[in-house]
């Protein structure tokens, strides 16, 4: 039986990425309940509950992610910090301080039974060292490169990032045509020549330290951009997060990367190869999910200005030829995906939308609050 699991990932912080499963579960393997997050000294985490469905459903079934549950994280000093429930099956709790001392878990109470993870005590997350990135190659793929600190007995880890870039266009263009009304309104700056985007990670990106002998990882490749994307036109960032995980829970991502890799993006183990620390209290329930126990992470950003690298801009940005616009009103042109690029003698010169206007390229005009470049001057 070819079964979906769907789960909110919630690695470190808050989170809405979604990932899928396409587990080959045994009959009866529907309504599994499955479990994502993690216990993290000193933050904010959620914890997404839901039930595996059939593959031969059509969409999301109604209620796959309505769980009614008692949601805490619980010690074997008798502690326990209580989630509270913020819709579609996700449940904060507000962790503390963790004890080193004291081995932590997650306890979920779900339709008359007690489902708990393994007790384990907080592992401790390296800081990261540096973050570096490299162009061997001109106009060629960009490698972001990753060196931890060395540690004491930490020898697997868990990556993820988040990125953000600001986009401007090689137009400055103050007139914006307006299809409605077939006017033209002129501004007193470019309303859409500067955004921003932002994207997460959607890869299980982890490694070991295992076969080294000096514990640590140098120049690790996390991942690559290609010379012509735009996230690297003009001012990128990338935050990546570092979490240090047990070796149990790095089997199970470990896993999950190589079926992912396999399968074209689709987790797909056979029920031997699912690894979970969770249990029912009913011995035949099974449940989904791996839970690990954090006394912090590590994060480090990393800035990349188009002046250090090598771009190769795939945007035609020429203005259209006389002969080109000719017999086309503006109204013409504006549909088949033109924009007013500047006013020259009094005549509105017209170029491609992505030459134009941040919106075409993806980005919005939301400005994220580290970034530490000032709105376009000119």
């Amino acid at each position: 039986m070819n079964i979906l699991v769907l789960a909110g990932l919630l690695l470190f912080t808050l989170s809405n990425c979604v990932d899928e499963f396409n587990a080959k579960l045994p009959d009866g393997g529907v309504g599994l309940l499955v479990i994502e997050g993690n216990i993290i000294s000193d933050s904010t985490v959620v914890f997404a509950l839901s039930r595996t469905f059939s593959l031969n459903e059509e969409g999301l079934p109604e209620g796959y992610n309505q769980i009614v549950a008692d949601v805490g994280v619980v010690g074997d000093d008798g502690s326990r910090i209580t989630g509270t429930s913020i819709g579609d099956g996700r449940y904060q709790v507000q962790i503390g301080t963790l004890n080193k001392q004291v081995r932590y878990g997650l306890e979920v109470k779900y339709e008359e039974d007690t489902y708990t993870s393994e007790l384990q005590y907080p592992v401790e997350t390296p800081a990261i060292a540096d973050v570096t990135f490299e162009q061997p190659e001109n106009y060629g793929t960009i490698y972001i490169r990753l060196s931890t600190q060395k540690a004491d007995g930490t020898v697997y880890y868990i990556w993820t990032y988040e990125e953000d870039w600001e986009v401007r266009t090689a137009f400055y263009s103050r007139w914006i045509y307006d299809p409605m009304t077939e006017t033209i309104q002129t501004f007193e700056k470019a309303p859409y020549a500067q955004g921003w985007s932002h994207a997460e990670s959607s890869k299980t990106l982890v490694g070991s330290t295992e076969s080294n002998v000096e514990n640590l990882l140098k120049n690790k490749r996390m991942y690559s951009i290609a010379s012509d994307n735009i996230r690297v036109s003009y001012y990128y960032s990338t935050l990546i997060t570092q979490r240090a995980l047990s070796k149990g829970e790095f089997e199970y991502y470990e896993n999950k990367a190589k079926q992912s890799e396999s399968m074209g993006g689709l987790f797909t183990p056979q029920p031997s190869e699912l690894p979970t620390n969770i249990t029912c209290s009913d011995p035949d329930k099974q449940a989904i999910g791996y839970v690990g126990v954090n006394m912090n992470v590590s994060e480090y950003r990393l800035y990349i200005s188009t002046n250090d690298i090598q771009y190769d801009n795939p945007y035609d940005c020429d203005y259209l030829a006389d002969d080109e616009i000719a017999g086309r009103t503006d109204y013409d042109l504006y549909m088949d995906g033109y924009r007013i690029a500047y006013l020259d003698m009094m005549t509105y010169q017209w170029a491609q939308k992505e030459c134009t206007d941040v919106r075409a390229l993806g980005a919005t005009l939301n400005k994220p609050s580290f970034w530490p470049l000032p709105d376009r001057e000119y």
